[in-house]
């Protein structure tokens, strides 16, 4: 009798953080901007490399030191990729897979594997001589309750990262 209880809790305990996660948001989208004093094609162009990303990504030599990158056949445009092997984050991989000159760049981001599989993009917008620069990531936790949990703290630590991304890009393309 003991048994089926323990089995009884055990099971009620796990429905719960199921059915509770079921209220919690699948789908989830963070969005960010900054306004860069450079005409829009300045800023695309620069975006467009992969290779100046590391100039600028909060994800780079300075939070992993033994991080090595090398780039595909092409380092911009739609196909580009940037290879990434450190001992703090990993192999993976940037795509550039959608752009349109000066107004969208999207990228997918594939870490350990296909374990993590994430798409952003960016958004440029001319206001008078400058660019509003945009950055968006959105996607669907599905029905995984541990992801559903996870996204409100996921929601905060990715906003820091694309407002501390944004502010370096910001520096490289002003000089300031």
């Amino acid at each position: 009798m003991k048994l089926f209880t323990i089995y009884f809790s055990f099971f009620i305990i796990v429905g719960l953080f199921f059915g509770v996660s079921l209220f919690f948001p699948h789908k989830y989208k963070f969005e960010r901007s900054i306004e860069i004093n450079k005409p829009v094609h300045e800023t695309f162009l620069f975006m467009n490399d992969l290779r100046n990303w590391e100039k600028w990504s909060v994800w780079n030599k300075s939070l992993d030191s033994s991080m090595i990158l090398f780039y595909g056949k092409r380092s911009d445009s739609l196909g580009a990729r940037q290879y990434f092997d450190g001992k703090i984050l990993g192999k993976g991989r940037f795509e550039i897979i959608n752009y349109k000159n000066d107004e969208v760049l999207s990228y997918n981001l594939n870490m350990h594997q296909n374990e993590v599989n994430a798409n952003g993009t960016f958004f440029f917008t001319q206001k008078n001589n400058s660019t509003q620069l945009s950055w968006v990531d959105s996607g669907d936790v599905g029905y995984n309750p541990i992801f559903r949990y996870m996204i409100p703290s996921k929601k905060k630590s990715t906003e820091t990262a694309f407002d501390e991304g944004l502010k370096r890009i910001k520096e490289n393309l002003e000089g300031n």
